[in-house]
């Protein structure tokens, strides 16, 4: 009778505790996280500084990359990119990213693992999402372009970019220049 008694009462303790909500990150986790956004500032500033080498060596050889333009959904690797971004630093000057602008609801532009998600939920520290926009003047004409932009990037085990899917609106630059082109002749 003892016993019963005992389970009876133990039982909403043991149930309860089933129930309760997970620790969040360990400190180490926290780390990494905190280590991959470095990194993608680097990036960034690298951008910035139209510093090929120093933005490359953040990039893994074997890097995965996805474009923000249509391709047929193919997978691009290493010369790709570096193509890409020469692209850019032939094209335009002052480039630079701010983050977390042109969110509605938050001013953060980082974002790690997924506690909700349509699968299961996915504490990877490796797996970072950033949210902001690039602001930059195109060369030839001096128009200034703005482009909101979304990516998810993972990171290897050496802290380099493994892989990187991006999101912008490729035409809005091309948009916003001939607008500033027009406006200019019209004067």
């Amino acid at each position: 009778m003892k016993k019963l008694i005992y389970l009876i009462l133990s039982a909403p303790i043991l149930f309860s505790s089933c129930n309760q909500a997970p620790a969040g990150p360990s400190a180490e986790d926290k780390a990494v996280f905190e280590k991959n956004i470095d990194t993608f500032k680097s990036f960034a500033q690298n951008f910035n500084e139209e510093n090929m080498d120093g933005l490359m060596a953040l990039i893994a050889d074997s890097v995965k990359w996805s474009p923000p333009y249509y391709n047929e959904n193919k997978l691009l690797g290493y010369d790709d990119f570096g193509e890409a971004v020469k692209g850019y630093f032939d094209n335009f000057q002052d480039i630079k990213f701010e983050e977390g602008k042109g969110l509605i609801g938050s001013d953060k532009g980082f974002w790690g693992g997924s506690t909700f998600s349509s699968g299961s939920a996915d504490p990877n520290p490796n797996i970072l999402r950033v949210y902001g926009t690039w602001m930059t003047t195109h060369t030839a004409t001096g128009a200034p372009a703005n482009n909101k932009w979304y990516a998810v990037i993972s990171f290897n085990e050496d802290g380099k970019i493994a892989t990187f899917s991006d999101w912008m609106d490729v035409n809005g630059m091309n948009v916003q220049i001939e607008r500033y082109v027009a406006s200019q002749e019209a004067q």
